[in-house]
């Protein structure tokens, strides 16, 4: 499930558009060799990384400069159009990977007799059959929503 966030804030990070303020990020790589992104230190082992992004269109670049746009064309014209589709193509790259780290993480779940979480001192916490259960239709979810064609966008 853990993966499945990281797949999303990375998703919600690579579609960004450029912030004033960056917002703290940390990285964990999880024994298991997992790496997580989140809003906070999950363990010792964290580290802050510095997110950057840029504008995705020329019109947004030359607003920001307090020019006209260089290449005289309507903001969202030709410049726009390119921009959009490299941002789709990098939603696309994005959302396969997903696909992947979730079609992984169900057959993980699926062939495991016991699943566990991490505790933060290192050791594990062994799920219920009933959070067995549930972490398995999460897992299912996950592979619908990231591979299908009518997934979440």
């Amino acid at each position: 499930m853990k993966t499945l966030l990281s797949a999303l804030l990375l998703l919600a990070l690579a579609t960004s558009v450029a912030y004033a303020d960056a917002e703290e990020v940390y990285r964990t790589v999880k024994p298991d060799g997992t790496v997580v992104y989140s809003d906070r230190p999950i363990s010792a082992d964290s580290v802050r990384v510095q997110v950057q992004s840029r504008p995705t269109s020329e019109a947004r670049t030359a607003a920001e400069a307090g020019g006209a746009n260089p290449s005289g064309a309507r903001p969202g014209a030709a410049g726009g159009d390119e921009a959009l589709a490299a941002a789709r193509e990098e939603q696309a790259r994005l959302r396969a990977a997903a696909c992947e780290e979730a079609r992984r993480t169900l057959a993980t779940y699926e062939n495991s007799p016991r699943l566990y979480e991490q505790l933060p001192d290192g050791g594990r916490r062994f799920l219920t059959d009933e959070e067995t259960v549930q972490a398995r239709q999460a897992a299912r979810q996950a592979v619908a929503d990231y591979c299908e064609p009518d997934g979440p966008n």
